[in-house]
């Protein structure tokens, strides 16, 4: 009876471990989502500041082609003059009308530009604010990550150390055999409550029952495989 509590203790512990094992197998998947994270804080940032600067090269284009229509004008105008005949003179004059036209329409461009530029900068200023919060969160998310590792550490190194000791008071044999049974089902070692299994809900047959009461020798379910223990002697 002693060598099966060994082993149900040991199923117990070993159930802890793998559990632990688990959660600190998740922390790298965890680690990278923090990092995923940070990168679409900064990419954030990177596209607010490509959108300011296409923005502000947008209105130095309308400015240059303010300037550039305003000096047209000043040589059109230069050129009056030297007209001589009425239908050269108003062909000119379209022409000044023309650029002038062009220039209040780049003017109106500027206004936009200058508009999309505000916006452009607000955008910015709230992917900086986002990637902070976000470096923030990581942060305390990334110190909350160690310090939980550091305890599964502790815990698992504690749990591996009992685990020593229960298989230290458990049969080579019945060690062998639990271990198999370990590799394909966690845990390896269920309860019998109530005449079934409590790993798969199975009804026993009461000649095992009885044999179980007896403590004469190792039974498993015929259903799961799993060593069985009356739960009257847990």
């Amino acid at each position: 009876m002693q060598g099966i509590q060994a082993l149900l203790d040991l199923s117990r512990v070993d159930v802890q471990i793998a559990e632990l094992e688990e959660e600190k197998g998740g922390l790298p998947a965890a680690r990278a989502a923090l990092v995923a994270d940070r990168a679409k804080g900064l990419a954030a940032i990177e596209a607010a500041q490509a959108a300011l600067v296409a923005a502000e090269q947008e209105q130095r284009r309308h400015e240059a082609a303010v300037a550039d229509r305003e000096a047209l004008v000043k040589k059109l105008e230069g050129q009056q003059h030297q007209i001589k005949s009425n239908e050269a003179y108003k062909v000119l004059l379209h022409e000044i009308e023309q650029a002038r036209s062009a220039i209040s329409d780049a003017e109106t461009q500027i206004l936009e530009a200058m508009e999309g530029i505000e916006a452009c900068r607000a955008e910015l200023e709230r992917a900086r604010a986002g990637a902070k919060g976000i470096e923030e969160r990581s942060a305390q998310q990334e110190r909350g990550f160690a310090e939980r590792e550091k305890a599964l550490d502790e815990k698992l190194g504690n749990l591996r150390r009992d685990r020593e000791g229960l298989v230290a008071g458990v049969d080579a044999v019945q060690l062998a055999r639990y271990d198999r049974i370990a590799t394909r089902r966690r845990p390896a070692v269920a309860l019998v409550m109530k005449g079934s299994c409590v790993g798969c809900h199975v009804t026993i047959p009461p000649q095992t029952i009885l044999e179980l009461r007896r403590g004469e020798g190792l039974h498993t379910c015929g259903n799961c495989q799993r060593i069985l223990v009356l739960a009257e002697h847990s």
